[in-house]
């Protein structure tokens, strides 16, 4: 399997620093042309499937990009992670390591912890690779979600430094499994 993995484009929370979550926020001017210039970046890849978040931000990147080339399939797999009761506040150092670290696990205010978001995502990962062997797979999806795909694919420890590992709006990562 060759799988795909791509951050939706920009939102006006992004460019405001907010924690989004699953907020349903949709693409800005700016999200729409990413999504377009990614569209152009993967002209030549001919993809079988495509699983989305079932959030507007990422069905809309997925739609722009693939112009209906392929399905394109929601899953609450790949909805960003839930961030509870600090959604739509600024993004802080002092939240991000808190809500990221593996052993203190923390679900305070709401948010959805960190193991969880790592289980879930392997979960889909594993029945991805079962469905889905000698396939060229696109999963849009969101950035604490991907962070978690890719983490799942490349191996973690309780300690890992999860933050160390940042996505861009419209970034694309591909894996070989």
């Amino acid at each position: 399997m060759v799988l795909y993995l791509i951050r939706h484009g920009e939102t006006d929370w992004n460019v405001q620093n907010k924690i989004q979550g699953d907020t349903d926020i949709p693409l800005n001017q700016t999200g729409i042309k990413q999504a377009n210039t990614l569209k152009e970046v993967l002209k030549n890849v001919s993809f079988d499937v495509c699983y989305t978040s079932p959030l507007e931000r990422t069905m809309t990147t997925a739609k722009i990009i693939l112009e209906g080339t392929c399905p394109i399939i929601p899953v609450p797999e790949l909805v960003e992670r839930d961030f509870g009761q600090i959604e739509g506040s600024a993004i802080t150092e002092v939240q991000s390591k808190k809500y990221w670290d593996y052993e203190l696990n923390s679900q305070d205010e709401g948010v959805e912890p960190v193991r969880h978001l790592l289980d879930r995502t392997r979960n889909f990962l594993l029945e991805l690779i079962q469905k889905h062997p000698n396939q060229t797979v696109l999963l849009v999806t969101h950035g604490s979600t991907l962070r978690a795909l890719h983490f799942n694919l490349m191996g973690y420890h309780t300690k890992e430094d999860f933050l160390k590992f940042n996505v861009k709006n419209c970034q694309i990562f591909q894996y070989k499994l």
